[in-house]
């Protein structure tokens, strides 16, 4: 009977402790203050997790951080402001976060590496919003041959802390870019190698939206859960542990690679379009990879400096390097800086992260072509678009500039991920290889929303924009509005598996992401 009593009385002093822990961390714990649904959840998930993990506005000494910590500053506390932030550091506070929200029926979001130019998918208003930001390990299994990723680890980060062992995941092409990039699917350096990012999935932790707590790999009874995981993007659950395989770059110090970020100048520009449909049709030399963007930045007195750079690296000598690229290399050019590269370097030194400020996005696609261009011809029509979108609003003094860029996807990546059991985006094969295509546009300073003007130029330039019929956009570098799910080879597939895992279709109704399912 003491025993019993003295539990109670533990367990009652327990309650007291959590209750004056909630109360100074200002969420109050009247129902008659705290009547919104969420409110009642943040106060149900702090007095479950502590207030160190659970976090509002009115108190939290990482609330702010949290909420301002995405890349796009229209994903800021300028327009979202949840009502309480879940600084998980376990997959424990997540399922129980989840299972909360899921209990509560509240909006939410989830906030990883916080790279998104997509408006609302990692921000939410009077939700509940799951941040990352301490949960950002990484770690390398040598017996295994894998890495294991924490969902909040920047690709800079997982870049360095891995050189010491020789390896690196195949992730992302900018150092600040975070780990939703291999949900979307995917873009590396390393993918003409490896396939899309997330083709070096070998196991995935991953919360659905009841809460539960599953590991999926290509052959245990979550396989379905875990191919539609490759380019499905958030809408199949919070991953919380990526298990992939390792890509054997070398360390810091080991420059196996051959090559550089070259300039040219705008009269270049034709000639390089059809280099980079030339490649996509056909090259298929899966140790080289380039990138090509065309940046157009607008000075504060609207006027237009165009700068276009090419990204090109090789994973040998640099005569291949030479020979990969003869036609990029015939074109004239302003500087080009070539030499021996370790990949630490072409991950982490050559490619500037963003400015933070307010970013949009909008995905084409366009079958790699052969032979001279006509002035009809779809990559010259895409750049005279994106030219008289860029001209056209120069002067608005809300833009501060704007990119267009080309990936070239070839045919030996996508036959990679096939080998590798496909993934959701599903690639056609047989005539090549194709350019993802981004419209990128940064806003000036102080433009906290999309201006009407604008926004309307950019429905403009989706509506009249070249895409190749049967071709996956990119998700990670979509429009919100764009429906990039209906493009992949595994649409069915996917409309499948969201049914069986969400069958009230909860996240569908819940949270911002990709649209179509």
């Amino acid at each position: 009977m003491l025993s019993l009593r003295l539990s109670s009385v533990l367990c009652c002093l327990t309650a007291l402790v959590s209750i004056a822990q909630v109360q100074a961390s200002g969420l109050s714990t009247n129902a008659s203050t705290s009547t919104t649904p969420s409110a009642q959840t943040c106060l149900q998930l702090q007095l479950t997790l502590g207030p160190s993990i659970v976090q509002s506005r009115s108190f939290g000494p990482h609330y702010t951080i949290g909420v301002n910590s995405a890349w796009n500053a229209f994903n800021t506390e300028v327009n979202f402001q949840p009502a309480c932030v879940v600084f998980a550091t376990k997959a424990e506070h997540v399922q129980i976060a989840m299972k909360a929200i899921f209990d509560n029926n509240l909006d939410y979001a989830v906030q990883a590496g916080g790279h998104s130019a997509m408006r609302g998918w990692n921000n939410v208003e009077g939700g509940v919003l799951i941040s990352f930001i301490f949960m950002n390990e990484t770690s390398y299994d040598a017996e295994k041959d894998t890495i294991t990723l924490l969902p909040g680890i920047h690709w800079g980060d997982a870049v360095s802390n891995l050189a010491p062992f020789g390896v690196a995941p195949v992730g992302g092409r900018v150092n600040d870019v975070g780990t939703g990039l291999l949900l979307g699917g995917g873009m590396s350096f390393l993918s003409p190698s490896f396939g899309y990012a997330a083709d070096t999935f070998v196991s995935l932790d991953v919360v659905l939206v009841n809460g539960t707590l599953v590991t999926a790999t290509a052959h245990n009874e979550y396989a379905d859960l875990f191919r539609a995981l490759k380019g499905g993007a958030n809408r199949f659950g919070i991953v919380t542990k990526y298990e992939v395989q390792a890509a054997h770059t070398g360390t810091a110090e080991d420059k196996h690679w051959w090559g550089g970020v070259a300039t040219y100048p705008n009269s270049s520009s034709e000639a390089l379009l059809e280099a980079v449909a030339h490649y996509a049709k056909e090259a298929n030399d899966t140790n080289a990879a380039f990138l090509i963007y065309f940046d157009l930045g607008i000075g504060d007195d609207s006027s237009i400096s165009p700068v276009i750079e090419v990204a090109m690296f090789y994973n040998g000598s640099s005569e291949s390097f030479n020979k990969t690229f003869a036609e990029l290399l015939s074109i004239p050019f302003t500087t080009l800086p070539l030499g021996p590269l370790s990949y630490s370097e072409i991950s982490n030194d050559l490619l500037d992260p963003a400015v933070t400020v307010g970013q949009t996005f909008s995905a084409s696609v366009l079958a790699g072509m052969s032979g001279s261009f006509t002035s009809s011809n779809p990559y010259m029509e895409t750049f005279r678009l994106f030219n008289n979108f860029t001209t056209t609003y120069a002067s608005s003094g809300q833009i501060s500039g704007a990119i267009l860029a080309f990936t070239p996807v070839i045919e030996a990546q996508i036959r990679i991920g096939l080998a590798k059991g496909g993934n959701a985006i599903s690639p056609p094969l047989g005539d090549g290889g194709f350019n993802s295509i981004l419209l990128q546009l940064s806003f000036s300073e102080g433009v906290t929303d999309i201006p009407p003007a604008i926004e309307q130029g950019r429905e403009y330039f989706l509506e009249n924009v070249p895409n190749t019929p049967g071709l996956p956009l990119y998700i990670n570098e979509c429009d919100s509005k764009q429906r990039v799910y209906e493009t992949y080879g595994g649409f069915e597939f996917l409309k499948t598996v969201y049914a069986k895992y969400d069958p009230t279709r909860f996240n569908v109704r819940h949270t911002q992401g990709p649209l179509g399912l």
